[in-house]
């Protein structure tokens, strides 16, 4: 199934890493291998997740009763769509979706 919009909320966290690929530099490629042609640098969460689409999530670890969530995506017009990840440690995540609307292209139909 794929949605409309979700929200994610999540109970007793701390932000782990938040890291944007900065391709501004780049110049002259046709193709661009954000691990390799572009500049990591930390950026706040809270310009990163502004605007910010998962594409993927893979949970990390588990230390106790926390998870390490890392979720990476692009990120807004500010920072020209570039691609970003970060890292959340977390007890508890509540998601609330506004709609589910069908099987998504990749699904078997």
């Amino acid at each position: 199934m794929y949605s409309g919009e979700a929200t994610l909320t999540f109970v007793d966290f701390e932000i782990v890493e938040s890291i944007l690929f900065d391709t501004s530099e780049v110049k002259n490629k046709r193709r661009i291998v954000v691990e390799i042609n572009a500049q990591k640098r930390e950026l706040h969460y809270s310009d990163l997740l502004v605007d910010f689409e998962v594409l993927k999530d893979e949970v990390l670890n588990k230390e106790g009763n926390y998870l390490f969530h890392r979720f990476d995506g692009t990120t807004s017009k500010k920072y020209n769509s570039d691609f970003g990840y970060w890292v959340i440690k977390y007890k508890k995540l509540i998601m609330e979706w506004d709609e589910l609307i069908d099987k998504a292209w990749f699904e078997e139909r």
